[in-house]
Order: C-alpha cells, then sequence, then structure tokens
C-alpha cells in the first residue's frame, strides 16, 4: 500500500521524513502536486488532524508527521480507547462514542474531557458533559465546523449542531427535533439505490454514500470558495443527489472525502475527481486557485495504481492505493 498527500503542510504533517527534533523553518511549504510519502504492507485509521497526521501501518500506530497539540497527547496518554473513538468539531465541541453505552458524549471542549477524566466524581465537570443515548450500532461518526453526522449500520444517518448553521443538518429543525441533538435525516431514508453506508463532512458541508453507489450532499454556503461547490453541484440544505461526471460510464462513487472548501471522490472506474478551493494545492495540480466543477486527476496524481481510499483533511487530500508488486 501507498499514501499520496497533497496541500496545506505548515507544520509539515504531510511528510513522512520529518523530523519533529530537527530544527526547522514554519510554515513549511504547501504541497501542491500529489507526492507519495508513506509505503507500508497496510495503511489503515488514517485521522488529518490540522496540525498533524496520524496513520496505522501493519507495524505499528505512528504520527506520520506534524506537531500534536499538547491535549491531544495527554488524552493519549490518559485513555487510547478514548482518543480512538473522539472527534472534535473544528469549533473545538468534542465528542466520544461509547460503544458499550451505546451512548454518544459532548463535551465544550477537549480540555473539558480531559478534566472529567481527571476528576470524574466532580458534578460540576459532569454538568459540562451532554449524554445522547440509545445509538448501538454506530458504524462510523463524523465531524465538521460547528456540529456532527453519525451512521448505523442499518442506514440510518443523524446530525446535531450550532442551530445558526442549520443547514448542515439536512433535516427539520423544532422543538421536538432541536439542532443541538442528534436528529434522523429522513430525507435519506428509502433512497432508490438503498441505504447509506458511508458519511464525510468537512466544513460546513456534508455527504453520503448508498448502497447503489449514489452520492448526495447537503451544507451551508459560508465561504465563497463553499458557496462555488454548492452553486457547481446546486446543493441546498437537503441531500441532494450530485453526479460526478455524465461521460464517465464508471463514474459510480465508491468512496468520498470532504474537506473545509473542498472534495475528493472515487469512482468504480478507479477515477479521482476533484472539486473546491486549491489555495494550498489540495486538489493536487498546481497553477489554479480553484476547480469549479468535477476534475478527473487521475492521470497526474499518482502512477495509475489501485485506488483504494480518498480522505481529506481541512486543506489536505490522501490518496491510498494498492503497490503494484
Amino acid at each position: 500500500m501507498a499514501l499520496y498527500v497533497a496541500g496545506f503542510n505548515a507544520w509539515n504533517q504531510l511528510e513522512s521524513s520529518y523530523d519533529p527534533k530537527r530544527d526547522v523553518e514554519w510554515p513549511a511549504d504547501d504541497i501542491d502536486i500529489f507526492t507519495r510519502m508513506l509505503e507500508d504492507e497496510a495503511i489503515d485509521n488514517l485521522r488529518p488532524f490540522f496540525s498533524y497526521t496520524l496513520v496505522d501501518t501493519k507495524s505499528t500506530r505512528k504520527i506520520l508527521a506534524g506537531l500534536s497539540p499538547s491535549k491531544h497527547i495527554e488524552l493519549r496518554k490518559a485513555n487510547e480507547h478514548i482518543f480512538d473513538n473522539c472527534i472534535e468539531a473544528f469549533n473545538g465541541v468534542t465528542l466520544v462514542y461509547n460503544k458499550e453505552e451505546a451512548a454518544f458524549y459532548q463535551f465544550p471542549s477537549i480540555s473539558d474531557l480531559l478534566d472529567l477524566l481527571s476528576h470524574p466524581d466532580d458534578e460540576q465537570k459532569l454538568g459540562l458533559r451532554k449524554s445522547f443515548t440509545g445509538f448501538p450500532d454506530i458504524k462510523q461518526f463524523v465531524s465538521y465546523d460547528t456540529g456532527f453526522a453519525a451512521l448505523s449500520s442499518s442506514g440510518q444517518v443523524w446530525t446535531w449542531g450550532d442551530e445558526r448553521y442549520a443547514a448542515c443538518l439536512g433535516r427539520d429543525v423544532d422543538s421536538e427535533h432541536p439542532a443541538d441533538r442528534p436528529g434522523l435525516v429522513t430525507d435519506l431514508e428509502d433512497l432508490p439505490t438503498g441505504p447509506i453506508t458511508s458519511i464525510a463532512a468537512g466544513g460546513y458541508m456534508l455527504a453520503a454514500l448508498t448502497e447503489g453507489r449514489d452520492l448526495y450532499c447537503w451544507g451551508h454556503a459560508g465561504r465563497s470558495s463553499l458557496a462555488l461547490i454548492m452553486h457547481a453541484l446546486t446543493l441546498t440544505d437537503r441531500p441532494t443527489p450530485v453526479v460526478i461526471s455524465e461521460a464517465d460510464e464508471d463514474s459510480d462513487v465508491v468512496d468520498v472525502a470532504v474537506g473545509e472548501s473542498h472534495m475528493l471522490a472515487l469512482t468504480a472506474g478507479g477515477r479521482v475527481y476533484v472539486i473546491g478551493d486549491n489555495e494550498h494545492g489540495q486538489l493536487g495540480f498546481p497553477g489554479a486557485t480553484c476547480a469549479p466543477d468535477w476534475t478527473d486527476i487521475s492521470d497526474i496524481c499518482y502512477r495509475r495504481e489501485e485506488v483504494t481510499k480518498v480522505l481529506a483533511g481541512r486543506w489536505s487530500s490522501f490518496i491510498v492505493v494498492k503497490t503494484q508488486k
């Protein structure tokens, strides 16, 4: 397996050869073309944080590169299992999923989570925690700038977050279904090509894939570059079907990734398409500030290897491929 990367690299978070003990000048240069950064027998559980990248290889988990915030280091040391099941929205709100208790626990910040771990009986600290119970079969949960989305094994999708950005929820908000508690996205039920099998989120946009490989997106056009994507894809505050390419017969989507204002899609034909902002080179082709329409980058971003997964950080992109023997 091999990992290709492109985009925001201020803390050398896209450079596997980076040595944090070596003196370097920050910010480092961005990477504006997909570059092969890691090769291993297995590449799994890649987590692109803002200033560092974490990935599992066959031999060990390691920080691929970058600088981990002190609170992240502290949480990993305090409870590795919680860290593995913890995500942050960009506004700092932190979410933990406890499978055994079939519950989500939400905290105003990762600091508040750490405080509760240190003082589990402190009533004041317990009062900062929100509990959402009755979620026994969550297979995936993701964050965006102001909230979260969760997917069950049966294909149901729940969203919740800041009510000022209700368009990100993809559902009605009222007294019985408030924005700040998990609410079912009913528009993603009973779809023509089957239930939802995966979700992605970033910035103010969310995406969902069906069993039949149809892509649905929705969100809030908070930034001009994101507004460009939403206009190009004719998106609204409700899940809307998105077609990657009319010309490509194998354009069914098998994987999707969402950054702050860019997206990647992997089609059934093995092609990688991108759209959106390219300010930091996250689309993988230099010389353009953005891609206003879906753009096929397959011939320039990797060595014709079989792509297995696409992922996105806030301003970065990742492509995992099977290496040729």
